[in-house]
């Protein structure tokens, strides 16, 4: 692996476990047992960290997105698939990282909003519109509307003021606003296939 992908490896996983507010250039030449002066070499300041690590998790993102639209069987599976995979890469993500990007990291925050609004959008209007063509999902519901919401609920679970840490634990606040979601737009025959997938997935796990 090259210096370079060393370092963006190390602070990537530095940033998710502190956030990126509180990981400093000291503290990513000190986990990689180099010196600061290394790091300036490779990359001009902590901001250009920042980008190229955020820049390279959204792309690793689309690629197990795309494999999960590969290999889910139905919208509802594809959905549940997702929701999964969610829960394991928010397991282990400090719940102040989106905000402190937002606040301090411009640069990276437009890759989220891009991610955000064009890829993730569109892979849930696409799902809302297959599911409702397969007869699982309302044919009353607003696509758009209910692929906005979707985008909202990820994103508020990382807000420390509406759910702070110490008192509300990330994967499982996005685990209830992902129930609340799609028990909202499930048809009757949705709701069994649904259920079928979770009893599935509780019997793999014994």
């Amino acid at each position: 692996m090259e210096i370079s992908e060393k370092i963006i490896a190390a602070a990537s996983e530095l940033f998710q476990r502190y956030g990126v507010r509180s990981v400093s250039m000291d503290d990513i030449a000190y986990h990689l047992s180099m010196s600061k002066k290394t790091l300036y070499q490779y990359f001009k300041d902590k901001d250009e960290i920042v980008t190229t690590a955020f820049r390279r998790h959204m792309d690793k993102e689309k690629e197990e997105y795309d494999e999960i639209y590969k290999v889910s069987k139905d919208p509802i599976d594809e959905l549940t698939r997702v929701s999964v995979c969610m829960r394991k890469d928010f397991k282990n993500i400090n719940p102040s990282l989106l905000f402190d990007i937002r606040k301090y990291h411009p640069t990276a925050w437009e890759i989220w909003l891009e991610f955000k609004n064009d890829h993730i959008y569109g892979t849930i209007t696409d799902n809302l519109k297959r599911g409702i063509e397969m007869g699982c999902f309302r044919k009353d519901i607003d696509v758009e509307v209910m692929a906005k919401l979707r985008l909202e609920q990820v994103q508020m679970a990382f807000d420390n003021q509406l759910f702070p840490p110490d008192k509300f634990d990330l994967p499982s606040t996005q685990m209830q606003f992902f129930e609340h979601f799609i028990r909202g737009i499930l048809t009757e025959k949705g709701v069994k296939l649904y259920e079928s997938y979770l009893n599935e997935k509780e019997a793999s796990e014994l």
